[in-house]
C-alpha cells in the first residue's frame, strides 16, 4: 500500500506542476512579470521561488523587483523564455536546434544546474567539426565543463579542417597555445602546425606578429620533413628575425645532418602510430568473379597490403566510413545481397551488423554527422525481380537500426552520393528513361530532397568526392553496355550553385573509386573504353586540388570493375605484419 501511496503521489505533483503552468499560459493568479528584451511574461512568484535560486534571492531579499513584482532579465532571449518557464513549472522541457543555446545561457543565469546540463547534452549531440570552436568558447564562457570537454576533443580531432577556418583565426592567443601545445590533436603531419600559427598570425598580423616566437615553441621541429624544415621552416621571415626561433631551426638542422644539438622530440599521438590509407574491398575481375578482398594503398609509402577478406563476396555494393569503421552496404554475388558487414581498422575484422531493409545494389553511400545514408539503386523485389527505386534509408551505428527516410524525386541507380557538413548530394545516376544530369541534396532535419543545378552533362557510374564547399565528380558513363566511359570531369560550387569544367582523366572510367588524402584525389579501378589494355586499367590517376592538374601516382595490383574505396587512418604497426603486394610507379 506504502509504494501505491507514493506513486500516487508523484502523479499528483506532476499534474500540479501542469495545472500551474496552464494558469500561466492563460494568464490566470499571475503576480509577477518577466520582462525579457521588452516583452513581457507573467508567472507565479510562489512557482518561480521554488523552482530557482535566482529567483529566490529575489523575491526573499530586500530588493526592488521585491516590491515592484516586475523583473528585468536582460541578460536572457525572449525566444527561450517559454520552453524556460515549462520547465520552471512542470520539469519538462523541449530542446531543439533554436532553444538549446540560449536554454544553457538562461540555465546559467538562473542557476538552474539540471537545465544547463540538459541543454549542454543536446549541444554536444548535434556538435559537428565546424562549429566545434563556437561552442568551445560558448562553454567557457558559461562555465559548462563537459560540453568544452566534448568541444576540445572534436576540435583535436577535426584540426586538419578546423585549423583553416574563420572560427580559428578569431581564437584568443591562450586558446590557440593551449590546442597547440596539446599531444592528441590529430594532424597529417607537423607541419600543419607551423601553417596554422602563420594564418592565425596573418588574420591580424600587427597585433599578432609579437606572439610567433610564444607559439613556435609548440611547433615539433625535429618532426617536420627535411624539405620543410630547409625550404619552409628555415626561410620563413618570422623564424630569420627572431634568434630564438632561428636558434631552434640550427639545432634541429644539426641532428638531422650529424646527430648532434636539439634532441628529437617525441611525435604526437597521431603521427606516432597510425597511417592515413587508402581501402579497397570487392568489384568484379576481368573473368567475371565477384571478390571478397580487401586491399590497404599507402600513398605515402606507394605499397599496397593485404587485409582480412569480407565475409560474403561482393561488387556493385557500397562502402562508406562511419565512426571509424568501413561498413561494406549491399551489393550482389550470384544474388542480391541486404547485408551490411563492418571493418574494424584496429582488430582487421569484418563483422555483420543489421541488414538494410531492401536487398540493393548500386547505390550510392555518404557519412554524415555520424549516420551513414543509403541512396537509390537497383532493388530485387519477388513481385518485379529487380528495379531501380527512389528509396533512402539511414544508418545509426550506435543503435544498430536502418530507417527509411524520404526518397529522391525519381527512381535511379548508379547514383554517386557525397556529403557536406550538413547536407546529403545525389548526382546523376541512371533513371528509367536514360542517364541523368540532376542534382538533387538531403536535409536531414527536415527530412527533405530539394533539386539544385544539374551537371553540365548526363553521367552515372560517376564518382565523387567533396572539398571546402566544393564537389568533384569524375568520370562516368552514358553508355555502360557499349563500355563508354567518360575521361571528363566536373566540379560544383555549393556557395555559388554552378558547375564548372575540371581537367579531363588521361583514362576513360565508369564504376571506379575516388578517394581524398591530402589534397590530392586519387581515381582507380573501373571500367574504360580500352578495355582491353589491362595494364593501363590497372593505374591509379592523382588530381592535385592545389595545381588542378592530373598525374599517374601508381597502380593497382589487381585489375577490378565496381571498386569502391575509402580513405582510414590505420595502425603502422600492424601494417608491418600483413603482405605487400609489388606494383609498378607509373611515370607522372
Amino acid at each position: 500500500m506504502a509504494g501505491n501511496i507514493v506513486e500516487g503521489f508523484h502523479d499528483y505533483s506532476s499534474n500540479l506542476g501542469r495545472e500551474l503552468n496552464k494558469l500561466r499560459q492563460e494568464k490566470r493568479l499571475c503576480d509577477v512579470t518577466l520582462i525579457v528584451e521588452g516583452k513581457q511574461f507573467l508567472a507565479h512568484q510562489v512557482v518561480l521561488v521554488a523552482s530557482s535560486r535566482y529567483f529566490y534571492g529575489v523575491f526573499t531579499s530586500d530588493m526592488v523587483e521585491k516590491r515592484t513584482q516586475r523583473v528585468n532579465l536582460s541578460e536572457l532571449n525572449a525566444s527561450a523564455m517559454e520552453p524556460l518557464l515549462s520547465y520552471l513549472y512542470t520539469g519538462e522541457v523541449a530542446i531543439d536546434q533554436s532553444n538549446a543555446e540560449d536554454l544553457v545561457i538562461s540555465a546559467n543565469y538562473l542557476l538552474l544546474p539540471r537545465l544547463k546540463t540538459l541543454a549542454c547534452k543536446f549541444l554536444e549531440q548535434h556538435m559537428i567539426a565546424s562549429n566545434s570552436i563556437y561552442y568551445y568558447q560558448l562553454a567557457e564562457q558559461f562555465d559548462c565543463k563537459e560540453l568544452k570537454n566534448h568541444a576540445s576533443q572534436m576540435i583535436r580531432a577535426n584540426f586538419g579542417t578546423i585549423g583553416q577556418s574563420k572560427d580559428f583565426m578569431k581564437m584568443s592567443l591562450e586558446h590557440v597555445e593551449e590546442l597547440l601545445a596539446g599531444d592528441d590533436i590529430v594532424i597529417r603531419a607537423e607541419e600543419e602546425i607551423f601553417e596554422a600559427i602563420l594564418e592565425w598570425i596573418s588574420n591580424e598580423p600587427k597585433e599578432r606578429e609579437r606572439y610567433f616566437p610564444q607559439l613556435f615553441r609548440h611547433v615539433r621541429v625535429t618532426c617536420v620533413s627535411r624539405d620543410y624544415l630547409f625550404c619552409s621552416l628555415a626561410n620563413n621571415v618570422l623564424v630569420k628575425t627572431n634568434p630564438d626561433c632561428l636558434a631552434r631551426i640550427i639545432e634541429a638542422t644539426k641532428m638531422l645532418l650529424i646527430g648532434e644539438g636539439l634532441a628529437a622530440e617525441k611525435p604526437r599521438k597521431c603521427l606516432e602510430t597510425h597511417v592515413d590509407a587508402i581501402i579497397t574491398c570487392g568489384g568484379l575481375s576481368p573473368d567475371c568473379l565477384v571478390r571478397d578482398t580487401t586491399y590497404c594503398y599507402l600513398p605515402s609509402e606507394q605499397i599496397w597490403h593485404e587485409l582480412a577478406p569480407m565475409n560474403v563476396k561482393r561488387c556493385r555494393h557500397g562502402l562508406a566510413y562511419c565512426r571509424g569503421f568501413l561498413y561494406a552496404i549491399g551489393g550482389k554475388d550470384e544474388s542480391f545481397h541486404n547485408t551490411v558487414e563492418r571493418y574494424d581498422p584496429s582488430t582487421n575484422t569484418w563483422t555483420y551488423v543489421a541488414p538494410m531493409k531492401r536487398c540493393v545494389k548500386l547505390i550510392g553511400t555518404a557519412t554524415l554527422n555520424g549516420i551513414l545514408y543509403v541512396v537509390g539503386g537497383i532493388e530485387f523485389t519477388v513481385e518485379d525481380n529487380r528495379r531501380r527505386c527512389n528509396t533512402v534509408q539511414k544508418y545509426d551505428p550506435v543503435t544498430n537500426t536502418w530507417t527509411h527516410l524520404a526518397p529522391l524525386s525519381s527512381r535511379r541507380s548508379s547514383v554517386c552520393c557525397v556529403s557536406d557538413e550538413h547536407y546529403v548530394y545525389a548526382i546523376g545516376g541512371l533513371g528509367d528513361d536514360g542517364f541523368l544530369n540532376a542534382l538533387e541534396r538531403y536535409n536531414p532535419h527536415l527530412n527533405t530532397w530539394s533539386s539544385l543545378e544539374p551537371m553540365s552533362e548526363k553521367r552515372g557510374c560517376a564518382c565523387a568526392i567533396y572539398l571546402n564547399g566544393k564537389i568533384y565528380i569524375f568520370g562516368g558513363t552514358v553508355d555502360a553496355f557499349s563500355r563508354q566511359a567518360k575521361r571528363s570531369c566536373e566540379i560544383y560550387d555549393i556557395w555559388n550553385n554552378q558547375w564548372y569544367p575540371l581537367p579531363p582523366m588521361r583514362i576513360p572510367r565508369f564504376h571506379a573509386g575516388a578517394v581524398l588524402m591530402r589534397g590530392y584525389v586519387y581515381v582507380m579501378g573501373g571500367i574504360g573504353t580500352d578495355n582491353q589494355n589491362s595494364e593501363l586499367n590497372k593505374v591509379v590517376e592523382c588530381y592535385s586540388i592545389e595545381k588542378n592538374k592530373w598525374m599517374n601516382e601508381h597502380s593497382i595490383p589487381y585489375e577490378e570493375t565496381y571498386l569502391r574505396s575509402c580513405c582510414v587512418r590505420l595502425y603502422k604497426g600492424f601494417l608491418q605484419t600483413r603482405n605487400k603486394l609489388v606494383t609498378r610507379v607509373s611515370n607522372s
